[in-house]
């Protein structure tokens, strides 16, 4: 019923050789069209003086690596199990809220992979730009769940809750060619 976005900037400036980096997390799962999450994936101590059902600590992390003339970035949505938490592991209603939470995470990654693409991997442009993006997907991101979760008031309101994931669809659809974890 509640979302804490982590967010992880791994800018590896003008590196003269490697990729870019993934997030590093030993107990993350990686945002997939086809991989739903359960409630085993919920692994964090539940905050039982909280007034929340469930915590999804979903982010995003940020990679890139330029040599002069090529560039590489990667943005990737992660999940990270060890820090979200469920006090109800049977509501499948509550789960679906929560997954909202995560879908809307890969919502704003591909966002910014959008807005990256738009540099034509110039790695001046994306060294100069890549933080203030990232700074302003961030802060699009926080008051994105924050609203998502007023709305829903927390998923008690189903009317609005199921306006939320068809909304959400609809744009993770418009989103699709940015999908992948790579943006150039």
């Amino acid at each position: 019923m509640k979302s804490i976005i982590s967010l992880l900037i791994l800018v590896l400036g003008m590196a003269s050789t490697g990729a870019a980096q993934q997030h590093k997390c030993k107990d993350c799962i990686e945002w997939s069209e086809d991989r739903k999450l359960k409630w085993s994936d919920f692994k964090g101590r539940a905050n039982r003086l909280s007034p929340n059902a469930a915590l999804t600590d979903s982010g995003m992390s940020i990679g890139l690596t330029c040599d002069g003339k090529t560039s590489a970035v990667l943005v990737q949505c992660f999940f990270d199990r060890s820090k979200s938490w469920t006090k109800d592991n049977e509501s499948s209603y509550l789960l679906a809220h929560e997954q909202l939470h995560f879908d809307i995470t890969e919502l704003f990654v591909r966002k910014l992979r959008k807005k990256l693409a738009a540099l034509n991997n110039d790695c001046e442009k994306l060294s100069k730009h890549i933080q203030e993006y990232y700074d302003k997907n961030y802060k699009d991101l926080v008051a994105y769940q924050d609203q998502y979760d007023k709305e829903s008031n927390h998923s008690l309101n189903k009317e609005k809750q199921k306006y939320w994931e068809q909304k959400i669809a609809r744009e993770l659809d418009e989103l699709r060619p940015f999908a992948s974890l790579a943006s150039n």
